[in-house]
Parts: C-alpha cells; structure tokens; sequence
C-alpha cells in the first residue's frame, strides 16, 4: 500500500463517519469500494474527487473554497499530471453550468491552500511557487 492510498484511506474514512448512515449507501460497502466510487484515481496519486466524493463531502458538511479556473499554455493532461503533483488536498474540477458561458473552477477542501490561492491570485502562479519533495 502506497503512502497516498493511506491518505485517501484516511480522508475517506473521517469523511465517512461524518455522514449520517441513513443519507449514504456507502457505509455498506468496503472503505476500498468507497476509494473507488469518491476519487479519479483511486489507487494512484492525486486527490481529485469525482461528481459522488463531492456529494459525499456535501452531506459531511466539509468546508470548500472555490476558485476560477484559468489553464493556459499546456496541455489538459499536462495540466491534470501537475495538480495531481502539487495539489496536498482533496479538490475537484468543475465548470460553473448556471453562467453563460460556462466557468470552470476548481474546489479545495483545504483553508491553507486557499489561503495560498488568495495570496498569489491565479492557480498558475500557485503552483508554480510549489516545490514538489524528490
């Protein structure tokens, strides 16, 4: 078991014991059932929710901030590959479907983080200044 698999197991089980048992159906399943069903990769790095983690974390009440999403310059995989490097937090990438045109943004579980996003203005600029441990 890899170190990430631990923290998505963690996560996942703190999140799960904050919803009540009669609005979810995942407390009948196996914690790795639920990894699967909550996150984009689940046994691989990144912490990138799927549509059924954000709900979840919605019923837990877990506090989000959102962000506009501006990717410029690489790749949409390029892209995904870097946040899955950089970003230490659960977060999920999404488009905003009640403006026109839709706006993407993206969603951090994390105060800290979205201290730092406040701080350098963009996600660009971000995660640029992040150093990823060798």
């Amino acid at each position: 078991m890899t170190n990430r698999k631990s923290i998505k197991q963690q996560i996942t089980e703190a999140v799960l014991a904050e919803i009540p048992k009669h609005l979810s159906t995942d407390h009948e399943l196996l914690i790795e059932d639920v990894i699967f069903k909550w996150w984009s990769t689940g046994r691989q790095d990144g912490l990138r929710l799927t549509d059924r983690g954000v709900a979840a974390f919605t019923l837990a009440e877990i506090t989000y901030y959102d962000f506009p999403l501006v990717q410029e310059g690489q790749s949409y995989h390029s892209f995904l590959l870097e946040l899955t490097k950089k970003i230490r937090c659960p977060y999920y990438l999404n488009t905003q479907k009640n403006v026109k045109p839709h706006k993407p943004y993206i969603r951090f579980y994390d105060s800290k983080i979205a201290m730092m996003m406040s701080l350098y203005g963009d996600l660009e600029s971000y995660l640029a200044s992040v150093k990823i441990p060798r």
